[in-house]
Formats: structure tokens, sequence, C-alpha cells
């Protein structure tokens, strides 16, 4: 109902009678008595000695007050009760406001975009790294638009924004040409040149998984990891094929990665896909009747590969981290106390580094960055964090690791896993790092920022595979 006070009939009170003049005052009669009460015109001349007093006339009654109309109730909203009319004259209740997060600016802070964060009925989380061409102008999908950015002093330029129309769950992804591919919550395919133009109109390629992304081939291709399981091809010009290019029951949901001509990429029952690129329609390069490929749990990780590409290496939703060759068989594994919802990054001495989330039942939520010897196999160190790490790590030209976690810190540390800093961003950092430039490094937060710090590395580790993806872009 409206706030404040109604009038007597809006209330469903008697109506209040009229008010008397106030002692000391004259009373104002009537206007339909106004006539009566002036004094008549003069007659004729009548005798000083015998003047009469004038005759006043009858005092008529005030007519009676009427009530105030009542007003016609408001008509009833559906699924709801009637509202009565707010009085005229009243204020109308204030709608909620919506908030803004808390931001908090490390020391380490260069620039955020967006400059503030969403309110929070709007923000989506920033769960990808920004994507960064060879001229170092930086992607990213933030409010159903793609945005590139540029850094001039210290700030975050738009040159150009492009409405996708939709939320985007998965990355922008660079083609060899330049252009960027991105797939949307409504099933689309977009490819955007790096003007800001459109390429080819938009491809119904269905609805995407969680975790899977576009993948982009040499020649311009893109694959999909298509939502009823198998993969999608979409040509350099736009054309999707008629028929799936590799047809299976299982669903890829998993951002894959192309070795030589194969694209690697994870299954939902264990398996790890080798799938031959070159001909019109896909075949599995890994015999899975003997095993090879298998992870023996959920595979929702991009595959890390080593300098030489000898070793495939796999994080899988059993607890442990693989070691695949070329060929799928299974070269090692080692057990990981913990959940790896990232993706592993190996360093240029093959060093291998992954974030781990445990959740014990009764217990807070936890967290670790750990580093897995790349010739035993073996755990080297853990570092704890604030919260569960499902950031995938980036590492720097000069051995710094940096991740987030889910306690809103970013950390960066050394090879043999000492803090050099910390940054707390009062946000959860769940996704990829991304070094943007020498010097410039780049976290999406929970808040639906991309935030921009300043670190001491002059760019990505020049071997191994040193952040998600693995290019050196």
């Amino acid at each position: 109902s409206a706030t404040g006070t109604g009038s007597a009939a809006t209330r469903g009170e008697p109506a209040a009678q009229p008010a008397r003049p106030a002692l000391g005052k004259k009373s104002q009669k009537p206007a339909s008595q106004a006539k009566s009460a002036t004094r008549p015109s003069a007659g004729p001349p009548v005798a000083s000695h015998a003047r009469p007093p004038a005759a006043r006339p009858p005092a008529a009654r005030p007519p009676a007050a009427r009530p105030p109309a009542a007003r016609p109730p408001a008509p009833s909203r559906p699924g709801g009760a009637r509202r009565a009319a707010a009085p005229r004259g009243e204020a109308k209740p204030r709608q909620p406001v919506r908030k803004r997060p808390e931001v908090l600016r490390p020391e380490q802070f260069v620039w955020a975009y967006p400059p503030q964060p969403p309110v929070e009925d709007e923000a989506r989380p920033a769960k990808n790294a920004p994507a960064v061409d060879a001229q170092g102008t930086i992607y990213l999908c933030t409010q159903g638009r793609l945005v590139a950015l540029v850094e001039e002093e210290r700030e975050a330029r738009v040159v150009w924004e492009y409405v996708v129309g939709g939320h985007v769950p998965g990355p922008a992804v660079l083609g060899p040409e330049g252009s960027i591919r991105v797939h949307t919550a409504d099933g689309c395919l977009h490819c955007v040149n790096p003007s800001g133009k459109q390429e080819w109109p938009p491809v119904d390629v269905g609805e995407p998984l969680g975790w899977a992304a576009p993948v982009v081939d040499g020649r311009g291709n893109t694959y999909i990891c298509a939502y009823h399981g198998g993969l999608l091809r979409v040509a350099a010009n736009g054309k999707p094929d008629r028929r799936p290019f590799f047809r299976s029951r299982r669903k890829f949901d998993s951002s894959g990665v192309i070795l030589g001509n194969a694209l690697l990429v994870g299954s939902e029952d264990g398996y790890i896909f080798a799938i031959e690129l070159g001909d019109d329609r896909g075949r599995n390069l890994w015999e899975h009747g003997q095993e090879d490929g298998y992870a023996g749990g959920y595979v929702n990780s991009s595959p890390a590969v080593s300098e030489d590409g000898g070793v495939i290496v796999v994080a899988a939703r059993d607890q442990h981290l693989y070691g695949f060759a070329p060929s799928g068989a299974k070269a090692w594994s080692t057990p990981v106390d913990g959940q790896m919802l990232a993706s592993p990054v190996i360093a240029p001495e093959g060093h291998i580094y992954v974030g781990v989330s445990r959740a014990p039942r009764g217990q807070r939520p936890s967290g670790r960055l750990v580093s897995i010897d790349g010739n035993s196999h073996k755990i080297r160190w853990e570092y704890a964090a604030e919260g569960p790490v499902e950031s995938t790590p980036v590492i720097g030209d000069d051995g710094l690791v940096y991740f987030g976690d889910n306690g809103g810190a970013i950390h960066a540390l050394d090879a043999s896993g000492g803090v050099k800093w910390k940054a707390n961003v009062e946000a959860a950092v769940r996704s990829a790092g991304a070094i943007l430039r020498p010097r410039r490094l780049a976290f999406g937060l929970d808040n639906g920022t991309l935030v921009a710090l300043e670190c001491p590395s002059g760019g990505l580790a020049p071997a191994g595979w040193p952040k998600l993806g693995g290019k050196r872009l």
C-alpha cells in the first residue's frame, strides 16, 4: 500500500465536519447568500426623527459540507495485492538504490576497465583473461560487448566496441589473420576484424559449454565444442559445415589446443582426444581401446605441452596430474590433494604449476599453488593462498609466477615459492593471468572488471607453456 497518511476517505474514516471560525475573526458567509447580506439601496427620504433601524435579513444556515469524493481504487496488479493510490501531494516511495561493490586499489594498481565495477545486479564475473595481439591491443568481452583497449598514460582507452547482444561465457580468441572470435550465450559465433568491423554474419553453432572456447587453426577455420557432443567447424569465410566435423556423443567441455595437425581436447568421460584436422572429417588419432589418452576423471582444463612437444600435461578431476606422450600413451601421473579447476602451465626449465581448490566438509575452503618437478614429477613445493585457486597462472620472463585466488588476492612468487608481493583486490580472482606488455599484468575479477597491475616482468617466459593456451601473444 502507499506510504504516508491518506485522506479520511482514502483511509475509510468518517468525513470531517466543517471547521468553525476562529474566535476574534469575522466569519465569511457562503457565496449563495452574498446578495441578501448586502445592505439594501437607499429609498425615499425618511425623517430624521423617525429613522427606524434597518431590518436584518433572516440568518440562513450554511449548506452542509459534502464529504470529499472517494477516489476509485487503483487497479489490482497481477499476482499481488491491490495497492491504494498515494494521496495527492505526497512523495512516491523511492526505488532501492543499486549499490556498486567497494573497490580496493593496491599499491601495484595501474588501471581498471570499466573504471568502476558494474552495479551488483548487472555485474558478471570476469573469468577469462583478455586476448592481446602483436600490437598490444587488448580484447575482452564485458556486458554484452567486445571491447578493444589500448593503454595510454596509465589509463585504458577504448578504441572501439562491438555489440554482441548477449553474455560471452568464454574468452575472446585471436585468429592467425588478427581477427577475433567470440561465442555468445545465444549460440552465435562472431568474427570481428582488428578494426571492429564484422567479418561475416554471426553463425548459429549452438549454446556454448561452460569450460570450452573456440579454437582457430592456421588456415582460419574455427572449431567449436558442440553442446550435444562432438566438434563443429566453421570455415575461414564464415561458412559452417553441413555435418559435424567430428561426430561423438561425448561432450568436449574443455578448451582445446592444437599440436601439429591435431586438436587435443578433454572429454567428460575422462579421455583426451587427438582429432586430426586436415580432412573434411576429423578422426581420433589415439586408440582409446588401449587406454591411450585416458585420464580417469572429467577433463575440463586445457592441456599444456612441453617445449619439445614430447609431453602433454593434463589436470583431471580425479585429483591427478597426467603426462601423455604424443602417441597418447600415459607417461606418468602425480596425485594432487584437491580439485584442479584451473589449467597447468609449464616453465622453461620444465617445472609445472597448477592451482588447487580444497573444500573439506565442515572446514573453510582453501587453495594452493602447487609446483611439480618436470623430471621426477613429484611435488616440489606448495604455497597456501587466501582461498581456493581457480586461476590459471602466467609465467614472466624473469621466472615470476602470477596467479589469483577466490579470497581476493593476486600473488607473485619466484621459482622456489617465495613471495615477491601480494595485491589485495577484495574480489575473487578466477581468471587466467595475462601479461599485456612489459611490466603490465592483468586479471579479471568477479566484480566484472579487468584490473591491470604493475609487475617487474618484461613479458612472457620465452619457452615452455607460460600461460593458458601457450601462445606467445
